[in-house]
């Protein structure tokens, strides 16, 4: 069995760095004067502190742990991801949406297939849909292919975060963790969407950071603590 005490100890450690760095991002963001590349520095340091989080557990025998090795290819992805995003340039950004696309790739290799409950991809297929056809309202038909060909990806992502939670008598904890961060991933990206292509959304930075965070947050911690588990 984990140890409790042990496993909680060892997620505040990283908890607190991370809330610390998420925290500063924020406030740095806010602040026009600050040159952009320290504001994209400090965009990603939440991301390295979960980096290194999933470094500590897997310890010197992290490809023994094939799932935390798949996990921490998908923090990475995503840190080099959102670098990219925050340039202004459009092919930049173009491409800091597929490494997050190649990252929920990654992510989805880690949730598994072992589960399929198709009860719970339907209702992940009907979500995407309706988001697909509200942004698609507004988006000239190139970003409608982007956006079909990424909504795909993050929706199989939250498909396989949630397929031993919804709809199933016996939950673990951990599991619950990495639906509720895949969920988030979803509303961050909806939100992200919606601002740059329909309307200007009321504190859409801060939704879409803070979503973005903690869905990282969730699926990170999910996906430790569901190892332990299969460790034990």
């Amino acid at each position: 069995m984990v140890n409790p005490h042990s496993l909680v100890g060892n997620e505040l450690a990283i908890l607190v760095p991370f809330v610390i760095t998420a925290c500063t991002y924020m406030i740095v963001d806010l602040i026009s004067s600050i040159p952009l590349w320290t504001k994209g520095l400090t965009k990603i340091l939440p991301i390295i502190c979960l980096c290194m989080f999933v470094v500590h557990n897997g310890k010197k025998v992290l490809c023994s742990h094939p799932s935390l090795l798949k996990l921490l290819m998908g923090l990475i992805l995503s840190a080099v991801g959102d670098v990219l995003l925050f340039m202004d340039n459009n092919m930049l950004f173009i491409g800091g949406g597929a490494l997050f696309a190649l990252a929920h790739g990654f992510y989805t290799w880690t949730f598994g297939f072992k589960t399929l409950n198709l009860r719970a991809g339907s209702l992940m297929a009907i979500v995407v849909i309706l988001g697909l056809t509200f942004l698609s309202r507004c988006s000239k038909m190139w970003q409608v292919l982007l956006l079909g060909c990424y909504s795909v990806l993050i929706g199989v992502m939250s498909w396989r975060a949630n397929a031993e939670v919804l709809f199933c008598d016996k939950r673990t904890a951990a599991k619950v963790t990495g639906a509720i961060g895949a969920v988030l991933f979803m509303i961050s990206d909806f939100t992200l969407a919606t601002n740059l292509l329909c309307f200007p959304v009321p504190h859409d930075r801060f939704i879409v950071m803070t979503t973005y965070y903690l869905a990282q947050l969730f699926i990170t911690l999910g996906i430790v603590r569901d190892d332990k588990n299969k460790s034990d």
